[in-house]
């Protein structure tokens, strides 16, 4: 099953202050994700990937997904049996003119 949630961040969201949105999700293994920074983010704009509160991608809690236009795709395995079924997602923006949208896609195996 694939579930897709876009996150577009105002250029008031700070790392501090993120904004946020809900991807719901199903019962059962994550095995793909893919985040799509769409053109122009110059990468200016980050984001995060939670399950739980707990951060689950990138899985270094220092690191941020950013980019301009290249997709980023990896295969994962992560289990997800407890409810709520949802990830949540964190962005901030460094640019100080345009907001920035990233589109998530996560691949769950029932």
């Amino acid at each position: 099953m694939l579930f897709e949630a876009s996150i577009t961040i105002p250029i008031t969201a700070t790392k501090a202050n993120p904004e946020e949105a809900i991807l719901k999700i199903a019962h059962g293994i994550i095995t793909k994700i893919m985040v799509r920074p769409r053109p122009g983010h110059a990468a200016l704009a980050h984001c995060v990937i939670l399950h739980h509160e707990h951060q689950i991608a990138p899985s270094s809690p220092d690191m941020s997904f950013s980019g301009d236009t290249f997709p980023i795709d990896w295969e994962e395995y992560y289990e997800s049996y407890q409810p709520p079924y949802e990830l949540k997602i964190k962005g901030w923006n460094l640019d100080d003119t345009y907001p920035h949208t990233f589109d998530i896609f996560v691949a769950i195996l029932p």
